[in-house]
């Protein structure tokens, strides 16, 4: 197992916004474009891909791998309290469905169909294998989150959202006991049915990207990032500058 984050690999990833493009197989980046290509009439708002996708990708998970979401007494003590096994050469995946905080089973859930065509199916991100347990590395797990918030949240998701409420602001349709970015997390959270922290999260690491709203974004050094990681995920590995490309 690595045991160092390395500084450079997750910046690559940040300066690309997360796209999980660049941590999947041509045959998945295929397969989505052909989902893209043959539902584009199903859905009629930016904010409606997101879930088709999720949908299309975890029904197709659910074929090829048995999962359980139950509460694990003793989940992970790192990571996001998912856990790949295999035995008998069938493929599982657990996932803890705590109830807090709001949110934090479907996150986890969106999470686990992106390790899956991630890490299991294979691409940049290679877990090891052993006592019959797939085992991701920190700086793996913090890869498949960036991918997983990027999937939950693209660009044009929160560009849109950050416009309506500008409207709704300007029409006086928003709680004035919160500033406008509050009511603007408020909307993404109500969006994604995901735990604030991971708004917060996203809109960080957007802002790696895009300069434009880095300024309401509050955007942090990738140190700093990894520190928000550590914090909400227990994440302990040490930061290294190694350089590797993506």
């Amino acid at each position: 197992m690595g045991n160092i984050i390395r500084r450079d690999k997750i910046l690559r990833l940040l300066e690309e916004d997360g796209n999980i493009g660049l941590l999947i197989s041509d045959k998945e980046k295929t397969a989505l474009k052909k989902f893209l290509f043959a539902n584009k009439t199903r859905w009629t708002k930016i904010s409606d891909l997101p879930q088709l996708v999720y949908n299309e990708f975890e029904n197709k998970m659910r074929t090829e791998c048995y999962i359980t979401e139950q509460r694990m007494p003793k989940p992970p003590a790192k990571g996001p309290h998912i856990v790949f096994s295999k035995r008998d050469n069938r493929l599982s995946c657990r996932i803890d469905n705590s109830i807090h905080p709001k949110g934090i089973a479907h996150y986890r859930k969106c999470l686990a169909v992106v390790a899956y065509y991630v890490g299991i199916c294979g691409g940049i991100v290679n877990p090891q294998f052993a006592n019959h347990e797939y085992e991701f590395s920190d700086e793996d797990w913090i890869l498949i989150s960036i991918a997983a918030r990027y999937c939950l949240l693209p660009g044009k998701l929160i560009q849109k959202v950050y416009l309506l409420t500008q409207m709704y602001e300007s029409e006086g349709a928003l709680s004035r006991d919160k500033s406008f970015l509050q009511n603007f997390v408020d909307n993404l959270v109500f969006q994604t049915q995901v735990p604030e922290w991971v708004v917060y999260t996203r809109l960080h690491e957007h802002s790696v990207y895009d300069d434009e709203f880095a300024h309401l974004f509050n955007k942090k050094t990738i140190e700093a990032l990894i520190e928000e990681y550590r914090e909400n995920e227990h994440y302990t590995d040490e930061l290294s500058c190694e350089k590797m490309a993506l």
